[in-house]
Order: structure tokens, then sequence, then C-alpha cells
């Protein structure tokens, strides 16, 4: 599937700042089957370009000037391969077996694990799951998990999500990490875009999990009970959200910050023919 993508990120200030520092993970991935046509991100500044452990690349721009604004922008097409539930081959520094470990966003609880063993039994450490049991998972995640948005803010925990009974995609994949990583299962956090008629949801968010048996990564859509589709535009990977995130930054001075997000994911393909 060819998909074209637009992602408009525009921080406003009341004051101007003095100085301000973004890391963005806003480069498609090229794995899994993944194939960028064309991408470009326009932002002010300096700008350094890198690939963290986790096979992300990165972009870092500082802005010394002062300003009022800052406009980040990334566009354009990638190719996702038409295969659902396709497994995707390691590339990254990190291993596998470091995505077992829980992190401050995917600790258990009592309730985690209670979800767990409903699932998976009593088993404490499984050498791995079979598809089967990680789709149950997913539905188990997706039927305890409404989807509500601005009820929940990125520093929310799995814990916390599961009591609350609501969020977004970010907080439906880290309950399903946590349950993962509850079994000593490897999954790590994808970010990404997603093709829908929801304007408001084409920013996503998903899950991974290792398959030993295959040497390869299997996708989740948590928030839509499926396995990863052709629908799905890989931006970044890492232990939750922290790691992934599209866009963070800091800056001095500049008080009174808005931030406002435009993302629009279009059927390129389809967008071809009609003109």
């Amino acid at each position: 599937m060819l998909l074209d993508i637009h992602h408009q990120t525009l921080y406003r200030y009341d004051a101007p700042a003095n100085y301000s520092l973004q890391t963005m993970r806003l480069w498609p991935r090229s794995d899994g089957g993944q194939r960028v046509r064309h991408w470009q991100i326009d932002a002010p500044g300096r700008r350094w370009i890198q690939q963290d452990a986790y096979g992300n690349t990165v972009h870092m721009t500082s802005l010394v000037e002062k300003h009022n604004a800052i406009c980040v922008v990334a566009h354009g097409q990638v190719e996702t391969p038409d295969e659902s539930g396709l497994l995707i081959a390691h590339d990254a520094k990190v291993p596998p077996l470091a995505f077992a470990l829980p992190t401050p966003l995917t600790l258990g609880d009592a309730a985690l694990e209670a979800l767990a063993q409903r699932v998976f039994g009593q088993t404490s450490a499984p050498a791995q799951a079979s598809k089967e049991a990680l789709q149950a998972l997913c539905t188990a995640v997706f039927e305890s998990i409404t989807f509500v948005q601005g009820v929940t803010d990125v520093s929310m925990t799995a814990a916390q999500v599961l009591k609350l009974g609501q969020g977004v995609c970010q907080d439906m994949t880290h309950v399903f990490l946590a349950l993962c990583r509850a079994r000593g299962l490897p999954a790590r956090y994808v970010s990404g875009y997603l093709l829908t008629d929801a304007q408001h949801a084409a920013s996503h968010a998903w899950a991974e999990v290792w398959m030993p048996q295959h040497q390869a990564w299997l996708g989740f859509d948590v928030t839509h009970n499926r396995l990863v589709c052709p629908e799905l535009c890989r931006l970044a990977v890492g232990r939750d959200y922290a790691d992934a995130s599209p866009m963070r930054g800091m800056h001095m001075g500049g008080t009174g910050e808005t931030m406002a997000v435009q993302v629009a994911v279009q059927d390129g393909q389809r967008m071809a023919m009609n003109q």
C-alpha cells in the first residue's frame, strides 16, 4: 500500500523563547518490508542526524534566535507491505531480551498480574507465546480499555490506565506491553501513522512481540484488536512512548506555550487514480 502522509507540529509562545532544542523521530523506518519513496522534514534551526540504539533515525534541531513559534512539517510517501501480520526481522543494537524488562510506564501490579494469569495461566516466564495466545491477550486489553480521548496523558502508567479503563492507542499499547513483560516476553512500542477516516487518530501506536520460534517481531494493533496491517506506517520503536515519541523538546524562555498537531494520511494510489 502507498501512504501519502503530512504531519505538522506548531508550537507558539506568548513571550518569545530564547533557545529551543527539538528531538524528532519523524523519519519512517525502512525495515519489515516498508520502503520510503520520498520524505522530507522541514524545521527551523541547525540540524543534526543520528541513529539511536533502536535503529530509529533521529533529527535534532537547535534554534538560538528569539522566536514566537516553531513549525515542524514531515511529509512524503511510504510503501507498506500488503500482507497483514508480517514478521519483522530484528535490526537494532539493543537485543530483543532487553524489551522483556519493565519500564516506569509498564510496571506491573496486582490487576495486571491477574489479567496476565487469565490469558496465559500461572506460567511465570514462558519461553515463547503462540500467535493465538498473543491475539487473546490483545483481545483482553481491547475489552478492558475503552478508547476515550482527553482522559490520560503521556505520564500515565499501564497500571493507572487499566484501573481507569479508558485511554488512547498509546495507553492500550502500554498495557499490552506490561502484560507481555509480566511473563518475560520481549515486546516493544511502535509509533507511526494510520490510514483512517478519523483525522484525530492518524497518529498511532501499537506493539510488536518477539517470536523466538521465528526469530522475528510480530505486530499487534491493540486499539483495533488486530494484527498489524498495510494501513500502518512505522516511524520508531522503543521500550515505551518515551523512547519512540515523534517529537520531544525543551526551550528557554517562551512562556505560555501551546502546541497544535495536524496529521493527515491518505491512500496514495487512490489519489493518483483521481488526478
